[in-house]
């Protein structure tokens, strides 16, 4: 199955790119600096974009991959947040065959699981068990707080209770909070949670 069915390449070549803030989530920055993310990790970035979040892991020490389906993000990616560390890769992260190729400690996720749809949720969490290794972390910062996590999209916004039914098939939790930094437009939106590999 393809990523959503949306034509991303063609948002990023008309510069319809809203979920682009220029930098990277404060949410990953929030985390990074907590000690929270485990030093040195090999770091899966779906849907990265430009590679904000990229190069901020990079910099933070990790071997960072950033995942897109848009080859226009990644040339502006590797020109723009092409540091040691970093690498970037044109793949459907629900390509199952990315697993036979590399296995990561950490996935990153940042406006991924809310660029599909909702019943694509499944294939994202099967995705994820794929590509972690045993006992890898999830660690991601979600649109937690709709009314509707069925709703119309992108971005397609969720709850927390509609995450955990997801994510508990194939992780377990281990810790969930609001972030204490956030972009200024996503004040009471995000929830930053990290999830285990079972």
């Amino acid at each position: 199955m393809a990523m959503g069915q949306r034509d991303w390449n063609q948002d990023y070549l008309e510069g319809h790119t809203p979920w682009d803030k220029g930098a990277p989530s404060p949410s990953l920055l929030e985390v990074i600096t907590s000690g929270e993310l485990p030093a040195q990790s090999e770091v899966l970035v779906p849907g990265c974009g430009y590679g904000h979040d990229v190069r901020a892991l990079a910099q933070a020490g990790c071997r960072v991959t950033g995942l897109d389906v848009s080859a226009t993000a990644l040339a502006t990616a590797k020109l723009a947040n092409g540091i040691e560390g970093a690498r970037y890769q044109e793949a459907d992260f629900f390509d199952a065959e990315l697993a036979e190729e590399k296995r990561y400690d950490v996935i990153w996720e940042h406006t991924c699981f809310c660029a599909i749809t909702p019943d694509e949720r499944d294939d994202y969490v099967d995705a994820a068990h794929r590509l972690l290794v045993p006992k890898g972390l999830l660690i991601g910062v979600f649109f937690a707080f709709a009314e509707d996590p069925n709703g119309d999209g992108p971005p397609f916004k969720t709850n927390i209770e509609t995450i955990h039914s997801h994510f508990s098939k194939w992780f377990a939790l281990e810790w969930e909070r609001v972030p204490k930094k956030h972009f200024p437009t996503r004040e009471g939106e995000e929830w930053l949670m990290c999830w285990r590999r079972s």
